[in-house]
C-alpha cells in the first residue's frame, strides 16, 4: 500500500485541495484541544502539512507514515521538533521503537484511517500509546448513502471507539471539501482514552 502513496509525495504538498483539507482539519482541532506544549502523534502524516502545524505549538511531534517517499518529502522540512518514522503501525513496530516508547497526549490522523488494512485493531494499537485521559482525533471521508463502504459513518466510528475502550467525545462532520471531481463531506471523530 505504501507504494501506492509514494507516487503522490513530491507533488503531494502543491495539491490545493489536500492544503486546504489539512488547514481545515487543523483549525477543526484547535477547537477541541490546546495543542501548547503536548506531545503528538500523527499517524499517517503523509508530507507533514498537519504535523508542520502542530510543531509550531507542541512540545513534540513524532509523524509516521508507512510511505517512505512521503517521509523523505516530510525530512526535507527540516522542522526542528518533529521526528518521522517510516514504518507500518504494529505491535513489533510499538515494542522496538524508541519513539513511540512515550506515550502521547494526542494522537491525529488525517485521512489515513479509511486505508488501514484493520480499522479496530488499528484504534486498539493506538490507544495503547495514548496517555490515560489523552485524545485520539480522526478526519476521514464521510460515507455517503451513494457510495456505501467508502468512507466512515458517524455509527461506525462511535461503535469502534466504544469497542476498544474509547470514550466517544464528538463525531460529526466538521468540513467539506470542494473540488472538481464535487464536494465531500468530512467527518471528524474525537475520543478520549478512557
Amino acid at each position: 500500500m505504501s507504494e501506492k502513496w509514494d507516487q503522490y509525495a513530491e507533488n503531494w504538498d502543491s495539491n490545493e485541495d489536500v492544503i486546504s483539507y489539512s488547514e481545515k482539519a487543523y483549525r477543526a482541532l484547535k477547537e477541541v484541544v490546546d495543542i501548547e506544549g503536548i506531545y503528538v502523534l500523527d499517524f499517517g502524516c503523509g508530507t507533514g502539512l498537519l504535523a508542520e502545524k502542530l510543531a509550531t505549538k507542541s512540545k513534540k511531534v513524532v509523524a509516521i507514515d508507512s510511505s517512505e517517499k512521503m517521509i523523505s518529502v516530510l525530512n526535507r522540512k527540516d522542522i526542528v521538533n518533529v521526528n518521522t518514522l517510516s514504518t507500518i503501525l504494529s505491535e513489533e513496530t510499538i515494542r522496538d521503537t524508541p519513539l513511540l516508547s512515550e506515550k502521547f497526549d494526542l494522537i491525529v490522523a488525517s485521512s489515513v484511517c479509511a486505508f488501514v488494512s484493520d480499522y479496530e485493531e488499528t484504534l486498539r494499537m493506538l490507544k495503547g500509546i495514548l496517555k490515560p485521559n489523552g485524545l485520539f482525533v480522526q478526519w476521514d471521508w464521510m460515507e455517503e448513502k451513494s457510495s456505501p463502504g467508502f468512507g466512515f459513518s458517524v455509527d461506525r466510528i462511535d461503535s469502534a471507539y466504544s469497542h476498544i475502550g474509547f470514550e466517544p467525545k464528538s463525531i460529526r462532520e466538521v468540513f467539506t471539501v470542494e473540488s472538481k471531481g464535487g464536494n465531500m463531506k468530512v467527518v471528524m471523530g474525537v475520543a478520549k482514552n478512557a
